[in-house]
């Protein structure tokens, strides 16, 4: 099958999807608005950068319109079986503009704000898309109701949510985990909170790291926060800047800065840990809710509006949103309870990742979903 996928070639989601196709020895051509990762691009795939920088003052082309048109002639030429848009942008714009199709549209975070509000604010390249796609993904059940509201009549909506690898993605402390934490100095007998989360003050940081400073003097073990990919230290974010004045000495000394992991050391790093935080201001469906819940951690993150229907109500430990004293909370609890106070839920995660979330269970889905739309159907 031929395949033409149009978006940002260094987010994880389109690089986990490009390495199933090249397994399904699939004919794939790439286009991405610069080469910057073109280097992760499978062997023997087609690649193409396509810059949409916009033109200087008084200059009379229109990029949109010259990506339409290179669009165009990449499609005449490759002639695509299915067209798979891995972001809702502006050069998804320029496909759709191009008469590009059949159109698959992977909605990530496009819609991340409608579940539970209807009249949300969406950008005008945002509706365009979504209304010309033959079929949209959604990554959560709560986003099936508002993708079919936007969706062309007749067009195809699937949750078919970004899963794990659960052979990869497993419980228990590895080898390579006891090094890196006799590496970031974390004891062997201390128990480590996790933020995997990184880059945007919306992931909610400085409120992990109130909660932990509020939390520490009330911790009856050793434990460390690790918060990963945000710098060498608090200085690096001016929103972690901000708060680190008001952290006591002794939690402080405490946080470990973990550097940028790359996905593939993510197994190792969640093995390194005890239990994971995600506490963003909004949020799809995280890859880390799915990622924790197959290692079989326990999991503190509030109940967002795009969460609900999903594994996280019955498992994770739940907490309102964008409260410290309530996180703190919740960490007082995770990190004093007893193992096996919280087994089953942990099995009930993992058995909930393996039944819905797993490659093993998404990639013959997302298969069947391109075989369908390259027929027609």
């Amino acid at each position: 099958m031929r395949i033409l996928s149009i978006g940002p070639v260094g987010v994880v989601a389109m690089q986990r999807v490009l390495a199933w196709l090249a397994a399904r020895d699939a004919e794939v051509w790439v286009v991405d608005e610069d080469d910057t990762y073109c280097a992760l691009v499978p062997e023997g795939f087609g690649f193409t950068a396509l810059p949409l920088a916009r033109e200087p003052a008084g200059a009379s082309s229109d990029p949109l319109l010259a990506a339409a048109e290179a669009l165009r002639r990449l499609a005449a030429q490759f002639q695509p079986q299915v067209v798979h848009l891995h972001n809702v942008t502006a050069l998804g714009l320029a496909a759709v503009n191009a008469g590009l199709g059949p159109l698959l549209v992977s909605t990530w975070g496009a819609l991340a704000l409608r579940a539970g509000q209807a009249a949300a604010e969406l950008s005008s390249t945002t509706r365009q898309v979504l209304a010309a796609a033959d079929a949209l993904i959604v990554d959560a059940p709560a986003l099936l109701a508002p993708a079919r509201a936007l969706a062309r009549p007749g067009g195809r909506v699937e949750w078919l949510p970004l899963g794990a690898d659960t052979e990869r993605f497993r419980p228990g402390r590895t080898e390579a985990a006891l090094l890196w934490r006799t590496l970031f100095g974390i004891p062997d007998d201390a128990f480590v909170l996790l933020s995997p989360r990184m880059w945007g003050a919306f992931y909610g940081h400085q409120t992990i790291v109130a909660a932990y400073a509020l939390a520490h003097p009330h911790f009856v073990r050793p434990t460390r926060l690790a918060l990963v990919g945000l710098g060498d230290g608090p200085q690096a974010l001016p929103h972690m800047a901000e708060i680190w004045p008001h952290i006591a000495a002794s939690a402080a000394a405490d946080v470990r800065w973990l550097p940028r992991v790359r996905y593939p050391q993510m197994p190792t790093l969640y093995a390194l840990s005890d239990a994971v935080i995600s506490y963003p201001d909004f949020d799809s469906f995280a890859a880390t809710l799915v990622e924790a819940a197959a290692c079989q951690l326990p999991v503190i993150t509030p109940l967002l509006p795009t969460y609900r229907g999903a594994f996280v109500e019955q498992v994770c430990t739940l907490v309102e949103p964008d409260s410290a004293p309530a996180l703190s909370e919740a960490m007082i609890q995770v990190v004093n309870q007893p193992p096996a106070a919280r087994q089953a839920r942990l099995l009930e995660g993992r058995a909930a990742v393996e039944r819905d979330y797993a490659d093993a269970v998404i990639e013959p889905r997302l298969w069947a979903l391109y075989e369908a739309l390259a027929k027609g159907a």
